[in-house]
């Protein structure tokens, strides 16, 4: 049995969640915001429709005056054209290059498991990690 390699949209939807994750953590709601918006733009290219409203709904739950606040749901707030800016400024805060450095640095795991894991392994991970920012999002 071969081994599946995530997408590059599947791969930078796991490297911003967790480093969502890790700003939650360190009670850096500023930051932890900013990877979900663009855990939000990599889902959504990857067609993860569910964990890119789970993610909003992490946003707006702390954020009311957020821009996807101001939107039923995810698919809504795409289609807003202040959201594609959104996600260029935040890309120039911190693109995938800048993401994965971030992540070594604080020697956060994106294991080769996580990175080259069967779509089984990668919606564990997407779960597990979405259950951890809900809970501690409160």
């Amino acid at each position: 049995m071969s081994e599946s390699t995530l997408t590059a949209d599947e791969r930078a939807l796991l490297i911003y969640l967790v480093l969502a994750e890790a700003a939650q953590r360190k009670k850096q709601q500023p930051g932890r915001d900013r990877f979900l918006v663009l855990s939000v733009h990599y889902a959504l290219r990857a067609g993860l429709l569910e964990t890119a409203e789970a993610c909003s709904q992490i946003v707006k739950r702390n954020s009311p005056q957020h821009l996807l606040s101001k939107h039923p749901n995810i698919t809504e707030a795409a289609r807003s054209d202040l959201f594609p800016p959104l996600v260029k400024q935040l890309q120039r805060h911190c693109n995938l290059e800048r993401a994965e450095q971030l992540a070594a640095a604080q020697d956060l795991q994106i294991s080769s498991v996580r990175l080259k894991s069967d779509p089984a392994a990668f919606r564990q991970d997407l779960s597990n990690l979405i259950s951890r920012l809900q809970s501690g999002s409160d």
